[in-house]
């Protein structure tokens, strides 16, 4: 139910940004509603005395993060309270991966900008690589549900009206490869996605970016990437220049693009990965005793802002090494965590916890003021942003009160979105079962057992005897219950139910078929033909789900390869079916997929211990897929 306020004189300022609230169904502002009044203070806080609610802080972004507060403490009755809260970071924010295929709409990120509001974020990062129109380049984003300069200007004043500053995250060296693939893009191109740095047609394209971003983007940050150009110098750059060092290309290309960003009135940031990787003889970004050379700390320019990015470590002392590290630089510094969206369909919140407390508890111990949440859809996009809601309201809630306790945070989720953080959090079951051994480095049997081909089994070996198939239909069982119970997330839950009625018959079909066709056990052979069969059924289900689950958040384009992936499930399990039956009928005479052994691939022998695999042209088949 909606809470109706009415916005007193002191705060009749934010009255635009509430009014967007509005369309989440959480606020509604009524001239008979509870009266809220505002008062700029150094610590924010709120309080209620019955009849009138107090809010105070530094700015737009305390203001709707004492809604949210309000909202909850309204919710569990009307007793006097006051609250106040100390801010442990100066800037807090989340990036969007709009790159991978899955590219939010304009209604869709005001929405999460509406929660992100409610959570206490100022800052929201879009990540574009190509995913944005520049009028000079029309292959730029072509039939990738880029963004037009009046959806981008449409999200900023939307954003700024919540205290949230919108601020362009693009690539301006490597991760190109979408625009860099076109033919009319050969003259741009070093490597497959690395822009040829030195090239005055290369600084005519990044001009045309950051005049694009100038014209969207009332902000004076901006993120310029630069991360991961591997092989820079090695391609086209290579056969037109010669051979160079790729660190000195780097850093006379930084230093070109520096300049055009501060021309057009940014501030620019780039992640950290570059300096670190030319220091290290593995070309890593993480060495545990990797030292950074002085020559290289004085050339990395000190107005442009570095971002630590580091998903992987559940070590604090490693955190705070490293920083410490990138603090010998002259450069400012921002933090930046991950949310393990990465894996799949399914984030994994086991991962994410384990990860983002240490990580954060360095940044406060090392004086690091500005942190942001990063959402990657590598691979596809496959997790649903409304998935991504619980690791969003536990980075805020760190910032907020130095801590991440998980009741808390489920009872400020319930309050700023609705959702039900014990629902989100079980979504990291789908990715391991209990009989996995603790230190299994990051499984993602949720992708690798929905994409593999039933008949090849690549991975058979690795799960038996680990119970996948009783545990998914556990999970199909818990999450129709979650669907049932209605409201604006019962697509999301309804998407993990089918996902995991698929699995809990095509997870251990493959095995099944195996074992049963090396001892030529007919009657068992087409009992799993029937299998088969079904789970195509619901493999037709769960695809039709996944697109309206995909429609509702994002734009169409990208789908057609999550369809044409789910397409092939359905048809590699149909096939499987057809196979069986005909050698159960005497009409084939052999199954030659069956009669080749299994190999380990991603378990570790003698172990319950598992990793993962996270491209599907790495699960679908041994043969060349892309």
């Amino acid at each position: 139910m909606a809470v109706r306020i009415y916005l007193e004189e002191s705060a009749r300022r934010f009255e635009t940004g509430v009014r967007e609230l509005e369309v989440l169904g959480g606020f509604k502002l009524a001239g008979d509603g509870v009266p809220v009044r505002w008062s700029e203070a150094g610590v924010p806080g709120i309080s209620w005395d019955g009849s009138r609610a107090q809010l105070s802080g530094a700015g737009e972004a305390q203001f709707f993060r004492g809604l949210g507060l309000l909202r909850e403490r309204l919710a569990g009755g009307a007793a006097p309270f006051e609250q106040t809260e100390a801010p442990v970071f100066r800037g807090l924010g989340a990036s969007f991966d709009l790159s991978r295929n899955a590219v939010m709409t304009v209604d869709a990120l005001k929405r999460m900008l509406c929660r992100m509001a409610l959570m206490g974020y100022n800052e929201a990062y879009l990540y574009t690589e190509d995913t944005y129109a520049l009028p000079e380049y029309p292959f730029f984003g072509y039939q990738r549900g880029r963004y037009g300069a009046e959806d981008l200007r449409a999200l900023d004043g939307w954003a700024a009206a919540l205290g949230i500053e919108l601020i362009p995250c693009i690539q301006t060296l490597g991760h190109l490869e979408r625009f860099l693939h076109w033919e009319s893009s050969a003259p741009l191109r070093d490597t497959p996605d690395v822009l040829l740095a030195g090239d005055e047609e290369t600084y005519r394209l990044i001009e045309a970016m950051l005049r694009r971003c100038r014209a969207c983007y009332r902000t004076k940050k901006i993120h310029l990437g630069m991360d991961e150009a591997m092989n820079l110098g090695l391609g086209g750059y290579l056969k037109k220049n010669g051979y160079h060092e790729s660190f000195d290309i780097m850093l006379r290309h930084v230093e070109r693009v520096g300049a055009l960003a501060r021309k057009h009135g940014f501030e620019p940031m780039m992640w950290s990965d570059m300096y670190f990787r030319c220091a290290s003889p593995n070309d890593d970004y993480y060495e545990d005793d990797i030292e950074i050379p002085q020559t290289v700390i004085d050339a990395a320019p000190a107005d442009m802002t570095l971002v630590y990015w580091d998903y992987y470590h559940d070590d604090e002392a490693f955190y705070d090494r490293y920083i410490r590290l990138h603090q010998k630089f002259a450069a400012p510094l921002r933090f930046a965590g991950g949310m393990w969206t990465w894996l799949g369909p399914a984030v994994d919140y086991d991962v994410f916890f384990k990860k983002a407390e240490p990580a954060l508890r360095a940044c406060l111990g090392n004086g690091v003021t500005d942190v942001m949440i990063t959402t990657w859809g590598d691979d596809g996009g496959e997790t649903s942003p409304q998935a991504m809601l619980l690791g969003l309201q536990a980075w805020a809630e760190f910032c907020y009160t130095g801590g991440m306790d998980r009741g808390h945070i489920c009872r400020r989720l319930a309050a700023c979105t609705g959702a039900d953080g014990r629902a989100l959090a079980r979504i990291s079951a789908f990715n391991k079962t209990p009989l996995l051994d603790a230190e299994s480095d990051l499984p993602n049997a949720a992708k690798f057992l929905l994409y593999q081909d039933p008949l090849l089994g690549l991975y058979d070996l690795d799960i038996e005897g680990l119970g996948f198939a009783q545990h998914y239909a556990s999970l199909e069982t818990e999450f129709a219950a979650y669907a049932q119970e209605g409201g604006q997330w019962t697509l999301l839950y309804r998407f993990y139910e089918l996902l995991a009625r698929v699995l809990k018959n095509k997870a251990e079909l493959g095995l099944g078929l195996y074992r049963a066709y090396q001892k030529q056990d007919r009657a068992r052979l087409a009992a799993l033909a029937g299998q088969a069969r079904q789970a195509a059924e619901d493999c037709g289900a769960l695809r039709t789900c996944w697109r309206q689950l995909w429609m509702a958040e994002c734009r169409p384009q990208g789908f057609e390869v999550l369809e044409l992936r789910l397409a092939g499930v359905q048809a590699r399990l149909e096939a499987a079916a057809a196979r069986t039956e005909d050698w159960c009928a005497g009409s084939v005479q052999r199954l030659e997929e069956l009669e080749e052994g299994r190999l380990l691939l991603l378990r570790t022998p003698g172990t319950s211990r598992l990793h993962g695999v996270y491209f599907w042209r790495e699960i679908a088949s041994a043969s060349k897929c892309f």
